[in-house]
């Protein structure tokens, strides 16, 4: 872990540009303030908007350099949210709307919903990344997005192994190890947790 430091805090000269922060937490204010008044009755249009914002970012064009682009991109998570995984998540636009207010909205520290989602959900194309950026909207200082390639650079960073099977308890167990090898010891902000480890993982 402590031979990761030093590169940790050269990928943070990039994720501490405030531009950096601020396309990333703007976009997912927005895409809050969707889910506060669209939440169980998202149009097309409406969820569309939403995978753009909660996709959206700033970044350097390649690794080479920490100078961002001028603009905004929609590549923050890959391909989670483009593609076919979009397209399965629109075409399923009902149980997504029936699905995703119950975490959204949900206040059971059990979470039961995440298994609930998981074990019945119809919503293809949400994978492992869609209910979990759910719960990271919800709390971002708590919740992080579990995504496969994430986890491969947590793994990485820790020398651990993940499970990938979809439960609550797995992606908890992935959460916490985020939270203390790498939220809390570096002290990152919510918007910078995923680029570090997309950063390691690309090391």
């Amino acid at each position: 872990m402590n031979s990761w430091s030093t590169r940790i805090n050269e990928f943070r000269k990039v994720s501490l540009n405030p531009a950096f922060i601020d396309s990333r937490a703007i976009a997912e204010e927005s895409a809050k303030d969707l889910l506060n008044r669209m939440c169980g009755r998202f149009t097309e249009h409406g969820l569309i908007r939403f995978l753009d914002l909660i996709n959206t970012e700033k970044v350097p064009p390649n690794l080479y350099t920490n100078g961002l682009r001028a603009h905004d991109t929609r590549t923050r998570f890959q391909l989670s949210f483009i593609g076919k995984n979009r397209n399965d998540i629109i075409e399923s636009i009902g149980e997504f709307n029936r699905w995703i207010p119950a975490l959204w909205q949900s206040t059971d520290d059990t979470h039961d919903a995440l298994d609930q989602f998981w074990e019945k959900s119809m919503v293809k194309g949400a994978g492992i990344g869609l209910p979990t950026m759910i719960m990271y909207l919800k709390d971002p200082l708590k919740y992080n997005v579990w995504l496969p390639f994430l986890a491969k650079a947590l793994e990485t960073l820790i020398d651990r192994t993940f499970y990938r099977a979809m439960s609550a308890t797995n992606y908890m167990i992935f959460n916490e190890a985020v939270n203390e090898y790498l939220r809390r010891p570096f002290g990152l902000k919510p918007q910078e947790i995923d680029y570090v480890l997309y950063r390691i993982g690309r090391s």
